[in-house]
């Protein structure tokens, strides 16, 4: 019997194993607190979240303040909790998310034959809430949450204390997978893991990922060796 490439699989989580349903979520929170969830108010929301995850990424502010900021003017203009709204947005997170096309089948057929774990630079309670509605939490360990270490990828020490907490296996022996080039793959590659990068967009340029699929079933293939 074949042995697989690798004995570890590192994941992203957003838009690598599970979608981020942003839209359909953040209308209906608006809806839920009276502000109209028209295309301006979204494209406002989009504006200052992306300016705040930057600064999240940078080291700048904390999750906190990304969390209470992305929602002040909404919540100002009807006097409302700003963070009660970005805890009801990521609520709504959790019930919307689903797994990206392959991402079930794929797993499936890694689970028994190898080690996985996450690395996400997301919130605790939407990543912990969608893999526990999904019945996933027993399949990744560790699982590694930025917001609870304060540290986000590509930092080194992220991915250095994961592999501490799985007990400092070779790092050319696990594979990280994730769609983002900078936080995922040179993040990963830069401590001497494999990589590969999820571009289902298609996307051109040099990642200096290790592997490179479009679709997520690829996966399987490289892992197992087949």
């Amino acid at each position: 019997m074949k042995q697989p490439s690798y004995d570890w699989v590192l994941f992203d989580l957003d838009e690598t194993l599970l979608d981020f349903p942003v839209a359909e979520a953040l209308a209906r929170t608006l809806t839920i607190y009276g502000v109209e969830a028209d295309d301006a108010a979204m494209a406002q929301y989009h504006t200052i979240n992306h300016g705040l995850w930057q600064q999240y990424n940078d080291g700048e502010i904390d999750a906190t303040a990304l969390q209470q900021t992305r929602f002040a003017l909404f919540a100002q203009q009807v006097d409302a909790d700003p963070m009660a709204m970005n805890n009801t947005f990521l609520a709504q997170i959790v019930a919307l998310s689903m797994p990206l096309e392959g991402v079930l089948d794929t797993l499936q057929q890694l689970r028994s034959k190898v080690r996985m774990g996450i690395i996400t630079n997301g919130f605790s309670v939407p990543q912990r809430g969608r893999l526990g509605k999904l019945g996933w939490s027993e399949w990744f360990e560790p699982l590694v949450i930025s917001d609870e270490i304060r540290v986000t990828k590509p930092d080194p020490a992220i991915f250095q204390h994961t592999l501490s907490l799985m007990g400092q296996p070779d790092p050319a022996r696990v594979l990280m997978v994730g769609d983002n080039p900078k936080t995922d793959i040179a993040g990963a590659a830069a401590q001497g893991l494999a990589t590969c990068w999820y571009n289902p967009e298609r996307q051109t340029g040099d990642s200096g990922a290790t592997h490179e699929i479009h679709h997520f079933s690829h996966l399987a293939g490289i892992v197992l060796g087949h």
